[in-house]
């Protein structure tokens, strides 16, 4: 059993208004929060609106600065772009200039190695049609030269009898008067006459060695032979005249040559190369084997031939010695075209060398 104590009754009376206050400060409590919790409610409900009205807000601002930004990019990329584009576009027209530059170059080379076929087709062509004129006038100095021989054959067939026959009376006559003891102070006249008298029959023998046409007796032997036999002679001369000769021998082939006609060749060239030559000079006489070609050299030690005459050699009547004939040399070209060989000159300042090459008769050995 409880007891409960109270003092007084204002104690109670203060006990119960507590009571009744803390009743209602409860009630108060309770209604306030009632209403704190309405009030919750309401402004979670406006919060709520807030927030979403702020979220909607927000979003929108956000949609527009997602454009804004959106629009942004999108420029920057089309500057970005438009700028790889314009670098690009740079690097497109520097290359298609430079591959313009190097079609030009191809093509610039192409044309050249076109020009310079071309030229070479010219420079061969302009070299054969030199030749051509070349071998045409050579071939038209042939022919101007055998119109000559063929007048000399006919004057020197026709009046060599006819010419001869008074000069050997003449040639007689002068022998005896010059031995006449009445006489004796006009011998080196009877002499000059009498030389001059030989000198043109020889004239005219070399007239008729110059254009007979009679057949050429070949015979095979070794043409070194045949200059042994000869040398001497032209030791003789050259010995006369203060000069020297030598006589180079090689290993050669056989030649089917006349030999009365191939001594008056070697005689002519020698004899011209000694008279070209100052004492002292020295006439080198060769034999050798080019290819298939027996070749005789003959080199003198001389000034040299004037370039303006080496067209005019073989020419019948040129010649630059103040007793010449002008008929040696065309008798040596002659007796080379009927054994078949050809002349050749070299000469310079330091001499002259006339190479005649006598072609090889198939089957023969070098001996």
């Amino acid at each position: 059993m409880v007891i409960a104590r109270f003092y007084s009754i204002e104690d109670w009376e203060k006990f119960v208004d507590m009571k009744m206050e803390l009743i209602d400060l409860k009630t108060q409590r309770f209604n306030l929060q009632g209403i704190v919790d309405d009030n919750s409610k309401e402004l979670e409900k406006i919060d709520l609106k807030m927030l979403e009205a702020q979220r909607l807000r927000f979003l929108s601002m956000i949609d527009v600065r997602t454009k804004e930004l959106k629009q942004e990019i999108e420029k920057m990329e089309f500057i970005e772009l438009e700028a790889q584009r314009l670098n690009l576009q740079g690097m497109i027209d520097d290359r298609t200039e430079e591959l313009r530059h190097e079609v030009k170059k191809i093509e610039f080379i192409e044309l050249e190695a076109q020009r310079l076929n071309l030229q070479e087709i010219i420079d061969d062509r302009s070299e054969e049609l030199k030749h051509e004129v070349e071998k045409r006038e050579r071939i038209e100095l042939e022919v101007a030269k055998l119109e000559r021989l063929n007048i000399i054959g006919q004057l020197a067939a026709g009046l060599a009898h006819e010419v001869r026959n008074p000069m050997t009376t003449i040639r007689g006559f002068l022998q005896m008067l010059q031995n006449k003891t009445d006489l004796l102070t006009y011998k080196s006249y009877f002499d000059l006459m009498i030389e001059e008298l030989d000198r043109t029959n020889t004239i005219i023998t070399d007239f008729l060695s110059l254009v007979k046409n009679k057949p050429t007796k070949l015979k095979r032997q070794c043409l070194n032979k045949l200059l042994d036999n000869i040398f001497p002679l032209l030791l003789a001369d050259a010995y006369t005249q203060g000069k020297k000769s030598i006589f180079e021998p090689r290993d050669i082939a056989e030649l089917d040559i006349d030999t009365n006609e191939i001594t008056q060749l070697v005689l002519n060239l020698a004899r011209n190369g000694l008279d070209a030559m100052h004492p002292d000079g020295c006439l080198t006489i060769k034999t050798f084997m080019d290819g298939q070609n027996i070749v005789l050299s003959v080199r003198d030690e001389g000034t040299g031939i004037n370039p303006e005459h080496l067209s005019k050699l073989g020419t019948p009547f040129f010649t630059t010695k103040e007793s010449g004939t002008g008929l040696g040399l065309p008798m040596c070209y002659s007796i080379a075209n009927r054994h078949r060989a050809q002349i050749d000159v070299k000469t310079g300042s330091d001499g002259t060398t006339f190479l005649v090459r006598f072609p090889q008769p198939i089957g023969l050995n070098i001996i």
